[in-house]
């Protein structure tokens, strides 16, 4: 948790090699050549038009997911450009909001960080092979997160940026590996549609895990669950080009932030098969993430950091040398009891706490605060976290900019 005070006046991609160049089978003079993907069976289609579409060298993409909320809509653009083959892509997340959606609607749906603004609507993502690079906001570097670097931030959401299909995550393509039936079929004037039916669950794989845990397939546990029709269009050629759901079976839970959800709806679109691989982020703009993606009370007095690693986190920040441009500056880190006093009560004392001893801090370090004369603090929240590093304390600091 944080909180604000003015203080001195007063949380891999591995399919790709599997998709094989498809050739024309040889036939007989006078017969029909068969058809890489329609001469299929017609519930094999689907899955051969994806081999297809992984089979080039690389595609841009855009998806664009639709957030009816209370009286107004959220809407989350991913868009970039995938190597299937290669196990590379490179895109964007950017979020668009109506004025009507509440701040903890944006909040739940961006994430928090220890800033009074939630994670940034824009996140820059990148994939090569089994890692994952993440750019949040306009921030000068990118985080390369390996497997092992999943659980930083407690819930595993940098994972969901990587695809199981395909290497960009979210996307409607992996709707194709929950075994759905095709239920429609019919020929386009260029290729053909389909509409494959799937189990709602099979679309919670499209989110993070945290916005997962806001919603829920929309049935008891005992009960079948209801089904999400994926729209799908294929070229001549059986490459996928469309694809569209609408994921109204996923129901937001009652007691979370988005219990105005009325409904989810998602719009893909494929082009450029065959484009080039996309030039991943240059090395020297890199950090790994397990030497710099740290818990916020790890950190000693004086240290810099920028509070935005573009996970859902408030207590994980990014470390930077505080002689290069940073977000915010540790003043102080005063301990507290040993024993969890409940929610209200650690508030309290963490803004006492704070209060004592940001004024002893360098006034150096108090002048770069971007709000003249005020700080900011965070505490651990519950009684699990509570004497996770030794003995509690708050985190005592200034927002640079």
């Amino acid at each position: 948790m944080i909180s604000r005070h003015p203080s001195l006046a007063r949380a891999r991609f591995g399919v790709a090699t599997a998709a094989a160049a498809l050739l024309v089978t040889g036939c007989s003079a006078g017969e029909p050549a068969e058809h890489p993907v329609f001469s299929a069976p017609r519930d094999q289609q689907p899955a051969k038009a994806l081999e297809a579409t992984l089979a080039t060298d690389g595609f841009a993409f855009r998806q664009t997911t639709t957030f009816e909320l209370g009286a107004g809509e959220a809407e989350l653009t991913s868009e970039g450009r995938m190597a299937p083959k290669a196990g590379h892509a490179v895109g964007t997340r950017s979020w668009i909001f109506t004025k009507r959606v509440t701040t903890a609607e944006r909040e739940a749906l961006l994430g928090r960080s220890p800033a009074p603004s939630p994670q940034p609507s824009r996140l820059g993502v990148a994939v090569d092979g089994t890692d994952v690079l993440v750019r949040p906001g306009a921030a000068p570097y990118w985080i390369r997160h390996a497997p092992n670097d999943f659980t930083l931030d407690g819930n595993r959401n940098v994972e969901s940026l990587a695809g199981t299909q395909v290497p960009f995550g979210g996307t409607l393509l992996e709707l194709l590996a929950s075994g759905g039936r095709v239920t429609k079929s019919a020929a386009a004037r260029t290729g053909r549609t389909y509409t494959v039916r799937t189990p709602a669950p099979a679309a919670l794989a499209l989110f993070p895990k945290d916005l997962r845990d806001l919603l829920h397939r929309g049935t008891d546990e005992a009960a079948a669950p209801l089904p999400v029709d994926l729209e799908l269009h294929a070229d001549g050629e059986g490459r996928l080009t469309r694809a569209s759901a609408d994921l109204g079976a996923l129901k937001a839970r009652k007691w979370g932030s988005l219990r105005s959800l009325k409904t989810i709806r998602a719009e893909l679109t494929i082009s450029r098969h065959g484009a080039p691989a996309p030039k991943l982020p240059s090395a020297a703009r890199q950090l790994p993430a397990q030497d710099t993606v740290r818990e916020i009370d790890e950190l000693e007095p004086g240290a810099c950091f920028d509070p935005h690693t573009g996970t859902s986190s408030d207590r994980m920040v990014v470390g930077r040398p505080c002689e290069t441009k940073h977000g915010a500056r540790v003043l102080a880190q005063p301990e507290l009891n040993l024993t969890y006093p409940g929610a209200d009560e650690a508030r309290r004392r963490a803004d006492a706490a704070c209060d004592r001893a940001v004024p002893a801090s360098p006034a150096a370090w108090r002048a770069e605060s971007a709000e003249r004369d005020t700080h900011w603090f965070t505490w651990p929240t519950d009684k699990w976290d509570w004497n996770e590093h030794g003995a509690a304390h708050a985190t005592c600091y200034v927002l640079t900019d």
